[in-house]
């Protein structure tokens, strides 16, 4: 049995020597042949609605405005539910103050009423004085000139005249007076017309601190615009800043972000194959509407860009599709028919050469067309049906 043993180590090892053994676990042989090359570009994305409605920040006397209530990210809701409360200390104290304004101006309006009554007054009384003061000057002038000297007359005639002029001027008073009553009234309640639209302003502005939902559906809290997080309870927002939105779940889309070092490579009509991380198994084909102009920080002062890519959906989303389910994105870049395929895992890439490593042992230079994450187009340096070398992990 021991000589069986020796004979049979001697037979294996005599195999290995010759080579008649089978390849070793460190690479695998693969055919090249031809088939298509489909060059594909990864984007990750998400569900979103087309359209939205939008409930922002309401503008008020201060520009910042804290969240003091917010309904849950994803909350179903129905038309007139309260989903955004925002604190209303500065808003309640300008109602204070704003009806203590309202009435000042009222009783600065009745103050001054009694003041331009009591003045007028004392304008009508003055002219009723001086008109008494004509009617005894002319009485004075009506008596005979014989029974008067020369000097008396020239008096009376001199008082008659101050007092005609002392009544045109008391007269001229009365006018002004009057009219500058009624211009003082009309500021009053211009002043006081003034305070009361402010105290409807503050009031109105109190009113819109509480954001409600249009239209039934589902509530997205907005994302922060520098911190790269959804905005939460205590958060300072500002006029027109997005706070949340209820989308239009009748036509759903997928956005995706496409970086700027790729910039190009994403055109609108391209095709497209969408996975949805929560069914996997249900591919969804769809088609690049548009890529924004402009790239966007992927965070505040962040050096990154990316641009954003609108995908619609081919046949409809399905019914169970939300916004904000994450997405996969598979765009088709390029596809290469009748291309003569090697394994990528077969290829020695870097530098300006490209060789391939063959099943006998040596490599060979070849021109390289195009490649995707799992094969390589060649263009020459290579023949159909060659044997070439794949690492087993790479197999």
């Amino acid at each position: 049995m021991r000589g069986s043993a020796v004979w049979l180590a001697i037979a294996l090892t005599g195999c290995t020597a010759a080579g008649v053994a089978p390849p070793g676990p460190a690479s695998v042989a693969a055919t090249v042949a031809r088939g298509v090359l489909q060059q594909r570009l990864l984007l990750t994305g998400e569900i979103d609605a087309a359209a939205s409605v939008e409930l922002s920040g309401p503008r008020t006397q201060d520009w910042n405005l804290a969240i003091r209530w917010l309904a849950e990210d994803g909350a179903e809701v129905r038309r007139g539910d309260r989903v955004i409360g925002f604190d209303t200390a500065a808003a309640i104290e300008a109602i204070r103050e704003r009806e203590l304004a309202v009435i000042e101006a009222e009783n600065h309006l009745v103050e001054q009423a009694a003041t331009d009554e009591v003045a007028s007054d004392d304008k009508s009384f003055e002219v009723e004085t001086q008109r008494i003061a004509v009617a005894k000057a002319k009485l004075d002038i009506g008596v005979p000139v014989h029974l008067l000297s020369r000097r008396e007359a020239r008096d009376f005639e001199l008082a008659l005249a101050r007092a005609e002029v002392a009544l045109a001027s008391a007269n001229a008073d009365a006018d002004a007076a009057v009219r500058g009553a009624k211009l003082e009234a009309e500021v009053g309640r211009i002043a006081l017309a003034k305070a009361e639209r402010s105290l409807q302003a503050a009031q109105a502005q109190l009113g819109g601190l509480e954001l409600v939902a249009e239209r039934d559906g589902i509530f997205i809290v907005s994302s922060h615009p520098w911190e790269g997080r959804k905005l939460r309870v205590g958060d300072n927002v500002w006029p027109g800043l997005p706070v949340g939105r209820l989308p239009d779940l009748s036509r759903l889309v997928v956005r995706a972000r496409l970086d700027d070092v790729d910039d190009g490579r994403v055109r609108a009509g391209q095709r497209v194959t969408c996975v949805v991380d929560a069914w996997p198994e249900r591919p969804l084909p769809g088609h690049v509407v548009a890529v924004s102009p402009v790239a966007h920080e992927v965070a505040h002062q962040s050096t990154r860009r990316y641009f954003t890519v609108d995908i619609e959906l081919e046949g409809g989303a399905p019914a169970e599709l939300r916004p904000g389910l994450s997405v996969r994105v598979e765009v088709d870049v390029r596809t290469t028919e009748d291309a003569l395929l090697v394994p990528r895992a077969a290829m020695i890439l870097g530098g300006d050469t490209a060789r391939v490593k063959l099943a006998n042992g040596d490599t060979a230079e070849v021109v390289v067309d195009a490649c995707s994450a799992q094969q390589c187009a060649v263009i020459s340096g290579l023949d159909e049906g060659a044997a070439v070398a794949v690492d087993a992990e790479g197999a």
